[in-house]
C-alpha cells in the first residue's frame, strides 16, 4: 500500500510543524486562542447579566433577616432589584428577565402562602413546618402555591386593560381611523411639531376628568392617534426616529400630568383621600380642592413639557424644510426638521385620497364612543374599565372590524402582557411580604434621625420610591399609608403632605417605562431606547420636584393651606 506524501521533507520542517515534544507550544494552538472572539463573548447576553445577578445575589445572601424583613421579603426584593438593574444595564428582553425571576422565586418557594389552619399569611418556604405559636404544622403546599402566586399578576385587571387597549389601538390602525385623525391634526396644527405636541397635551387634559383610568385614556384613546401621527409624518423607529420619539414621550408624560391634576384622573387617586381623612380631621380633599391645588403647578408642568422634551430628544428649532445638504443628503436622516406647510398640504392631499369615512371606521367610532361613555359613567354602571374594553374588542370582532388574526399577530400586546404581568406579581408580593412597608419606615426613620423637615423629604422619598413599582396603583396602595402615618407622627402639615402625596402618586411614574401600563405601550413602539427613556424620566423628575416645591408651595400659600 502506498502511503500519502509527507508534508515536510526535513527534520527541522517536521519539528517546526508539529512543535517540540518537550512541552513547547504548538503554533496552531496559539492561533486558536487568539482567534477566540473575546469581545463578542464579553458582550454576550449571559456575561452582560453578571453585574445584575451579582447585585441580586448580594441582597439575597448578605441581607440579614429580621422580624420586619423576612427571608421571603429579602428574596423578592433581590430578584426585583436585579431585574431593574438588568433593565438599565443590558439589552435583554424584559419578558425574559421577568419570567426568569418569577421562575426562580417559584422554585425557591419565595412567596407568601395562606396557612389554612389559621387563615393568616406565612412564607411558602415554611409550609409543612411547625408553627412556633400554635405548635401545629403550617397547612399549605409551598411548591404548588408558589407557582400559583407567580402567575397572579397575569390575572390582574390592569394588565388585561392594557392588553385590551393595545387591540383597540390595533383597530384604530387597521381601519385607518388613526391615520385619518392624525392627518386632520396635522392639517390643523402641523405647521409646527410643537403645535402637534400641545394638541396631544390638551387632549389629555380635557379627557382626564372624564376617563378615570389613565391607561384606558392614554393607551386606548390617545396613544393610537399619537402613533398614527408619527407614522404619517414618516417617522419610524429606524428612520427619522426623533420626531416619533418626541411625540411618544409627549403622549406618555402628558398622560401622567393629567392623571395627577384631577381626582378622577387615575383610579387609585381616591385612596389618598381615604387614608388622609382617617388620619387628619378637617382635611377634605374633594374634587374641587384637588383641582384648585393642582391647576397652577400642573399647568406649568404641562406647558413646559414639550419644550423640555424637544431639547432632550435633540430636535432642531428650524421650521423650514431644507435642501438635501441640511437633511443629510437624499438618504440622510431628517429627524431635526419640523413639519411645515408642505406637510400640511400633503395631509390635505392624503385626506382627499382617503375619501369619506368607511363603514369600519364608523363602527370603530361607535364602539370607542360607547366605551368612553361607559368609562366616564363607571361610578354609576359599576362596570370595570377592563370589562368595558374587552366588550369593545368583542363587538369589533363580531362586526368584522377586527379579525382574530389581527389579535394574534399583535406581538406588542402579548409581549407587554407577559412582562407587565410578572412585574405586577412582584410588586404585590413586595407589599404582601412587608418589604415595601419596611423600606418606607426606614426612610421615615432616617428623616427623623437627621432632623430634616418632614414634608419635603417625605414627599421626595415617596416620589422616588415609585421607581420600584410596575403599577402606580400598587405604589399608592403600598406606600400612601406608610408615608402619611410617618408624616402624622412627625407633625407634618396635613394639607401640604396630603397634596404632595396626592399629586406625586401619578406624576412620579415619569421615571420608568414600567410604572404604568400606558407607559409600557408608548415604550413598546420602539422609538425611544430603554436608557434614553430612563435618562429623560429622571430629568423630568427633577423638574417636577422643583416646580412643586417652589411654584406649588407658593400657590398653596396663597390658598392658605400653610
Amino acid at each position: 500500500m502506498e502511503l500519502p506524501p509527507s508534508p515536510c521533507t526535513t527534520t527541522d520542517e517536521c519539528t517546526a510543524l508539529l512543535g517540540n515534544h518537550d512541552g513547547g507550544d504548538i503554533p496552531h494552538k496559539q492561533s486558536f486562542i487568539q482567534s477566540i472572539p473575546w469581545s463578542k463573548i464579553l458582550q454576550s447576553q449571559p456575561v452582560s447579566l453578571v453585574p445584575s445577578i451579582t447585585v441580586g445575589a448580594i441582597i439575597w445572601f448578605c441581607t440579614p433577616a429580621s422580624d420586619e424583613l423576612t427571608p421571603t421579603a429579602i428574596r423578592i426584593l433581590a430578584v426585583f432589584v436585579s431585574c431593574i438593574f438588568a433593565l438599565i444595564t443590558t439589552s435583554v428582553d424584559i419578558s425574559l428577565l421577568v419570567l426568569t425571576g418569577l421562575a426562580l422565586l417559584s422554585l425557591t418557594h419565595s412567596f407568601q402562602c395562606v396557612d389554612k389552619s389559621t387563615g393568616l399569611t406565612t412564607e411558602c418556604r415554611l409550609c409543612g413546618e411547625t408553627n412556633p405559636l400554635t405548635g401545629d404544622p403550617y397547612k399549605c403546599h409551598g411548591a404548588k402555591e408558589s407557582f400559583h402566586h407567580s402567575l397572579e399578576g397575569f390575572s390582574s385587571s390592569v394588565v388585561w386593560l392594557i392588553f385590551a387597549a393595545f387591540h383597540l389601538g390595533k383597530a384604530v390602525q387597521v381601519t385607518q381611523l388613526g391615520r385619518r385623525i392624525s392627518l386632520l391634526m396635522i392639517k390643523m396644527f402641523g405647521k409646527r411639531i410643537m403645535g402637534l405636541a400641545y394638541a396631544i397635551v390638551f387632549s389629555e387634559l380635557l379627557l382626564a376628568p372624564f376617563v378615570p383610568s389613565n391607561t384606558a385614556r392614554g393607551g386606548g384613546i390617545i396613544h393610537p392617534v399619537v402613533h398614527a401621527i408619527a407614522t404619517t409624518l414618516g417617522s419610524t423607529p429606524t428612520h427619522d426616529s426623533k420626531v416619533g420619539a418626541f411625540l411618544m414621550l409627549v403622549g406618555n408624560h402628558s398622560n401622567l400630568i393629567s392623571a395627577s391634576m384631577y381626582l378622577t384622573g387615575m383610579a387609585a387617586n381616591p385612596i389618598v383621600l381615604s387614608k388622609s381623612s382617617q388620619l387628619y380631621d378637617g382635611v377634605n380633599f374633594d374634587f374641587l380642592t384637588w383641582l384648585t391645588g393642582s391647576i397652577v403647578p400642573g399647568l406649568v408642568c404641562a406647558l413646559a413639557l414639550p419644550i423640555i422634551l424637544r431639547y432632550s430628544i435633540g430636535l432642531s428649532t428650524n421650521s423650514k424644510r431644507q435642501d438635501d445638504e441640511e437633511e443629510g443628503g437624499p438618504n440622510g436622516n431628517s429627524a431635526t426638521k419640523f413639519p411645515n406647510d408642505g406637510i400640511v398640504k400633503h395631509a390635505e392631499t392624503e385626506l382627499e385620497r382617503m375619501g369619506s369615512m368607511s363603514g369600519k371606521e364608523w363602527q370603530l367610532c361607535l364602539v370607542l364612543l360607547i366605551c368612553l361613555c361607559l368609562w366616564v359613567t363607571s361610578s354609576y354602571t359599576k362596570l370595570d374599565a377592563t370589562l368595558v374594553a374587552l366588550l369593545g374588542i368583542l363587538a369589533l370582532l363580531h362586526m368584522g372590524t377586527l379579525t382574530w388574526k389581527d389579535i394574534s399577530n399583535n406581538t406588542n400586546a402579548w409581549d407587554t402582557l407577559f412582562w407587565l404581568g410578572g412585574f405586577v406579581t412582584m410588586a404585590h408580593q413586595l407589599s404582601d411580604a412587608g418589604a415595601s412597608a419596611f423600606l418606607g419606615h426606614k426612610i421615615s426613620s432616617i428623616i427623623e434621625q437627621l432632623g430634616l423637615p418632614p414634608v419635603p423629604f417625605l414627599a421626595a422619598a415617596y416620589f422616588l420610591t415609585t421607581f420600584m413599582f410596575s403599577s402606580l396603583s400598587a405604589h399608592i396602595v403600598a406606600f400612601v399609608g406608610t408615608f402619611l402615618d410617618a408624616g402624622h407622627a412627625l407633625g407634618a402639615n396635613p394639607m401640604i403632605l396630603t397634596a404632595f402625596i396626592a399629586y406625586f402618586g401619578a406624576i412620579s411614574g415619569c421615571m420608568t417605562n414600567y410604572s404604568t401600563g400606558m407607559a409600557a405601550m408608548y415604550y413598546a413602539t420602539g422609538y425611544v431606547t430603554r436608557s434614553k427613556w430612563f435618562i429623560i424620566g429622571f430629568q423630568l423628575a427633577i423638574f417636577y420636584l422643583t416646580v412643586y416645591f417652589t411654584i406649588g408651595m407658593g400657590w398653596w400659600r396663597l390658598l392658605g393651606w400653610w
